[in-house]
């Protein structure tokens, strides 16, 4: 394991290293601009997306009930990465007006539709959870444990 770890780390630093030549020798970067666009996105991340996934994650396992945690939070899961995804195609940003074929399709449609597809297997999958959850025995709880046996 030591040595996969030794090798990825290394074919980072060969590509941090690339990337940050590009970046000095390409005429038309500017360096300082970039900087401050990468410290806004780690900003961005550490200070907004992160505390807020945490406390949707938080809330989703407090207030679901046991068969419905795992579908909610992979569907929570794929419905940021997707519109992670889709927000900059969403918004159209960056794509000159006088071209209609650059960004040529309903896109806030699209993510929508996948969205609802997304929620919708998780709802699937949560029906499913519940309905394969084994009912409680006679005298007991859903463990299958009498009461009283556990405390012996």
């Amino acid at each position: 394991m030591r040595a996969v770890r030794a090798v990825l780390a290394a074919v980072g630093l060969v590509l941090i290293g690339y990337a940050l030549l590009g970046v000095a020798t390409d005429p038309g970067s500017r360096p300082v601009g970039q900087l401050v666009f990468l410290g806004a996105v780690l900003l961005g991340h550490d200070l907004v997306v992160l505390p807020a996934a945490i406390g949707v994650g938080w809330l989703a396992a407090r207030l679901l009930p046991g068969w419905a945690k795992g579908p909610a939070h992979a569907a929570l899961f794929a419905s940021a990465v997707l519109t992670l995804i889709a927000t900059p195609f969403v918004v159209g940003d960056g794509h000159p007006p006088d071209n209609p074929s650059a960004l040529p399709l309903d896109y806030g449609r699209g993510l929508a539709t996948v969205l609802a597809v997304v929620w919708a297997a998780a709802a699937a999958w949560a029906a499913l959870a519940r309905r394969s959850r084994r009912p409680a025995r006679p005298g007991g709880d859903a463990t299958g444990i009498r009461r009283g046996e556990h405390d012996a």
